[in-house]
């Protein structure tokens, strides 16, 4: 399965690209390909949105393409694993995260997700954002192969 990481701005502090880094690079690459693009902020959301279409648009099919928001649904490191469990069973080729710049994601972007992700109720920067994802890509490795990184 591919995992696709559509940011948009860049992450331009080398210590959370370090994090991000390290927890990207402890996923088997016989399981899963990690992609991460960067895509062009701009100053609204609708013209940040044509590069985001793009970009959603390329992505294989069938895939899953989730919106990482703060207004989005709460769920746990072991209900997300079981989910992402789920899709590669049903043969989902692709899961793709689309991480907006600050001013959010436009309505047009929006009828392109099927789901949207909160990562908590706190506003995070995007940056910090992907380092997150990234940690939490690694804890939901760890819960389907039954390593014990994770404890509850």
């Amino acid at each position: 399965m591919q995992i696709i990481i559509l940011a948009t701005g860049r992450c331009r502090d080398r210590h959370i690209r370090a994090i991000e880094s390290e927890y990207l690079n402890r996923l088997p690459d016989s399981m899963w390909r990690v992609n991460i693009r960067e895509l062009a902020d701009a100053a609204t959301p609708d013209e940040e949105a044509g590069g985001q279409l793009v970009a959603l648009a390329a992505v294989p099919s069938p895939s899953v393409k989730i919106l990482l928001d703060e207004s989005g649904d709460s769920v746990t490191s072991r209900s997300f694993a079981g989910r992402f469990g789920d899709w590669q069973q049903d043969g989902i080729k692709a899961v793709c995260f689309l991480i907006g710049g600050a001013n959010g994601v436009s309505e047009r972007v929006m009828t392109r997700i099927d789901w949207v992700l909160s990562l908590g109720r706190l506003t995070l920067p995007h940056q910090m954002v992907r380092m997150v994802l990234a940690e939490q890509l690694y804890r939901m490795h760890t819960l389907l192969v039954g390593h014990p990184y994770h404890r509850d």
